[in-house]
């Protein structure tokens, strides 16, 4: 059933993807609130469509959520921001999870240190989740928030973000994890 709503969630986000546009003002000041000056630099390197998902990440769990703490809505708004490093559009990371449907994550993550033209972008898309989090590591980000891009596909590293259960069980359902 993980498999059956994993494949529905990736579809959808491919497809929403394609027609992302740029954030309007209102949203951008929102983002910008939440973020600190490193944070924002992380975020404006990030695609339009990655931007999309984190504003809608970001409003779904402060929908859900009665813990008001900028840190969370900043961990959502750039939970993504490791896929940059592969330079993936849409059609390339539809490439590169099905590649990683096939092969397997784990030994996809590997290719991350490979070189060549090929498998180092798709295992960079693969290990997006540490790239991102040493990218807001190396901008100056608030722990938590670069703890949660490392810990956000991971349920078994939550307890190492600092971050209380609780409130990753809340960023993971708003990112459609479970």
């Amino acid at each position: 059933m993980r498999s059956v709503h994993r494949i529905r969630h990736l579809t959808t986000r491919s497809f929403s993807s394609l027609g992302a546009r740029r954030i309007d003002d209102a949203t951008a000041a929102w983002v910008a609130e939440a973020l600190e000056p490193g944070e924002r630099e992380v975020w404006a390197a990030m695609s339009r469509a990655d931007q999309a998902e984190g504003v809608a990440v970001a409003r779904a769990f402060g929908e859900a959520s009665a813990d008001d703490d900028p840190r969370w809505r900043a961990a959502a708004l750039v939970h993504d921001a490791g896929k940059q490093v592969s330079g993936y559009g849409t059609f390339g990371r539809v490439y590169a999870t099905l590649v990683i449907v096939l092969v397997g994550k784990a030994r996809v993550r590997e290719w991350a240190g490979l070189t060549g033209r090929v498998r180092p972008r798709v295992g960079w898309y693969a290990a997006h989740d540490d790239l991102g989090a040493e990218l807001l590591r190396t901008a100056g980000a608030r722990p938590e928030v670069a703890a949660w891009a490392a810990a956000h596909h991971r349920p078994d590293r939550w307890v190492a973000t600092g971050i209380p259960e609780a409130v990753c069980r809340q960023l993971a359902q708003a990112d459609g994890e479970l």
